[in-house]
């Protein structure tokens, strides 16, 4: 074969914006053809997007043509799409490589454009692996839809809350689409269902309960799925977090932890959907720290979970902000309640909510306290936990640092001034997914304490120290 044409007979499927058909080109019988009916206002290029990632988990457009009233893109024939997988059954190892390949899909195609209608039928099986179809085909829809303000290009099943209110699309509405297949993946069904009108009220104000089963991949789902788009994780994190999860094995402990965050979701699932419906920035940071709670509290469950049973003489005393503080031996540690936070107009830093970590002796005469931001030190409006610890540019206190510092004291290191405060310890992300090394960090250190060997510095700084290099 030295042509490209297409089967009119040969319907493979189709969608909101064309008909699927077999096809074939030069040397190649097994191909697909989507033929899109031009309309007023696009152009060819519309649809394909300017430095198109070349990715196995992202479907190839191999040649596009133009008929009087349509345009046609060839692209490889897949196997069948994820809908036909989920409609046959997927078991739990394999939702997780489909959901991994999904993520390696919408990580590689953020740079380029926004997808903004991720569904299973846009997902195929092809050359044994998943990959994402109609890539570049929102621009075309902008242009097709730009002059009827009634139309929305997205499918009301998929669609986050910001495309129900028509607000510009981001990666973080792609990665909620994300978020909407796992939870149908791995519940067997979506967390909405029912009319438009019902699809709307639900993406907009109701968060889903927990899944069950693996705690990691739950919460995965569950923060793909938070109403504020800067509160869900990036692609390139849902990778990482993925990865680790299928690897993950049950255990009583991470079930505990999985029911405890759950309660705390649903204890806080109307006042977020609520928050981040409104369009104030008091709501929109109120959002955000609602969407937090959850993980600030996980990371004091596993510190508790750790240390008791590590160490089962241990005294824990609840705090009614929901702080902890476990006494042993000579030593104390404590994690404050998570406190909200303002902002600040003097720093490009924005931090929603903070608390604390401190580890000191009985006689208080020695300590060292770490912060816990929820912050985009990062990347701008995109949050994730971290943790910092400060110092004294002059008179170090080597028994006292580093220490915690309130966001309005501690966005102070990051300016490059002398004087003042500066890191003594940080910054270092924290994975609520993962907290292992955190766990650790201090529970090594309060066994110490607790035997009257609390591990004074020699010196300061202690850790990295290097500021945020941030990106838009």
């Amino acid at each position: 074969m030295t042509s490209w044409g297409w089967d009119t007979a040969a319907r493979l499927g189709g969608g909101s914006f064309g008909k699927v058909y077999a096809a074939y080109g030069p040397g190649r019988s097994d191909l697909a053809a989507k033929v899109i009916p031009k309309a007023k206002g696009t152009t060819r290029e519309q649809l394909i997007a300017d430095d198109a990632p070349v990715s196995p988990h992202v479907v190839p457009v191999l040649h596009i043509e133009e008929t009087t009233d349509s345009f046609v893109l060839y692209m490889p024939r897949a196997e069948y799409s994820l809908r036909q997988k989920i409609e046959a059954g997927v078991s739990g190892a394999e939702a997780v490589t489909i959901l991994t390949h999904l993520a390696e899909a919408l990580n590689v195609i953020a740079p380029v454009v926004v997808h903004r209608d991720i569904k299973p039928e846009n997902v195929l099986y092809l050359d044994g692996t998943w990959a994402l179809c109609d890539f570049g085909i929102a621009r075309y829809a902008d242009a097709a839809t730009a002059g009827d303000t009634t139309k929305a290009y997205f499918t009301p099943e998929y669609a986050a809350p910001e495309q129900w209110r028509y607000e510009h699309a981001t990666a973080a509405t792609d990665v909620y689409a994300f978020g909407v297949i796992a939870y149908e993946l791995l519940a067997g069904q979506r967390p909405f269902d029912g009319t438009p009108d019902v699809l709307r009220h639900d993406h907009l104000n109701t968060v889903p309960g927990l899944l069950p089963g693996n705690r990691k991949l739950s919460w995965i789902v569950s923060e793909a799925l938070n109403k504020a788009p800067g509160s869900r994780p990036a692609a390139g994190n849902l990778i990482d977090r993925l990865r680790r999860a299928g690897a993950e094995a049950a255990t009583p402990a991470g079930s505990a932890l999985a029911a405890a965050q759950s309660a705390i979701l649903q204890a806080n699932a109307t006042q977020q959907a609520a928050a981040e419906a409104a369009r104030t920035e008091r709501e929109r940071r109120d959002a955000l720290a609602m969407s937090c709670r959850a993980g600030y509290a996980a990371l004091i469950e596993e510190l508790v979970e750790f240390v008791t049973d590590s160490a089962p003489a241990t005294v824990v005393a609840r705090a009614g902000d929901g702080g902890v503080t476990l006494s042993l031996g000579d030593a104390r540690l404590i994690v404050s309640g998570l406190s909200k936070f303002s902002g600040t107009e003097t720093s490009p830093f924005d931090v929603i909510a903070y608390g604390l970590i401190r580890l000191e002796n009985s006689n208080r005469s020695r300590s060292r306290s770490h912060s816990l931001y929820f912050a985009d030190l990062v990347t701008e409006h995109s949050y994730a936990w971290f943790e910092l610890g400060f110092m004294q540019s002059m008179g170090a206190d080597f028994d006292n640092e580093p220490r915690a510092a309130q966001p309005g004291e501690g966005l102070g290191a990051f300016d490059g001034v002398f004087g003042g405060i500066q890191l003594g310890y940080g910054f270092v992300p924290l994975d609520i997914g993962d907290l292992d090394r955190f766990v650790e960090f201090w529970a090594e250190r309060f066994g110490l304490a607790a035997s009257g060997r609390f591990p004074r510095l020699s010196q300061l700084p202690d850790g990295p120290t290097h500021r945020p290099q941030r990106r838009r």
